[in-house]
């Protein structure tokens, strides 16, 4: 598996799908990875459940400049997980998005 570090994405091909570099790594199991753009209480309960289950996750918030002018809150955050994580995350979120189907 190899590792763009400018996107934070984890995959097999030989160039990032994301960007396009050329220049990929192999990837660690503590490599943050880019797991999927979610919405504001999804991320909110996210981090709570990956906190309980002792899973570090990171947060970025993501959305227009305008919410962050007026010190709004985000309207949706980037959600990265460590490598030795990322698979179980991902279940987790299809899980999560059948369940509210």
């Amino acid at each position: 598996m190899n590792f763009c570090e400018n996107c934070n994405l984890a995959c097999q091909d030989e160039r990032c799908p994301k960007c396009g570099r050329k220049k990929l790594r192999a990837v660690h199991d503590d490599d943050f990875c880019f797991v999927a753009r979610v919405d504001r209480a999804l991320g909110d309960h996210l981090k709570f459940f990956l906190d309980n289950e002792k899973i570090a996750c990171v947060l970025m918030p993501y959305g227009t400049g305008v919410r962050a002018k007026f010190a709004l809150p985000s309207e949706s955050y980037l959600l990265y997980v460590q490598y030795e994580n990322l698979e179980s995350v991902r279940q987790i979120l299809q899980e999560l998005q059948k369940s509210n189907i």
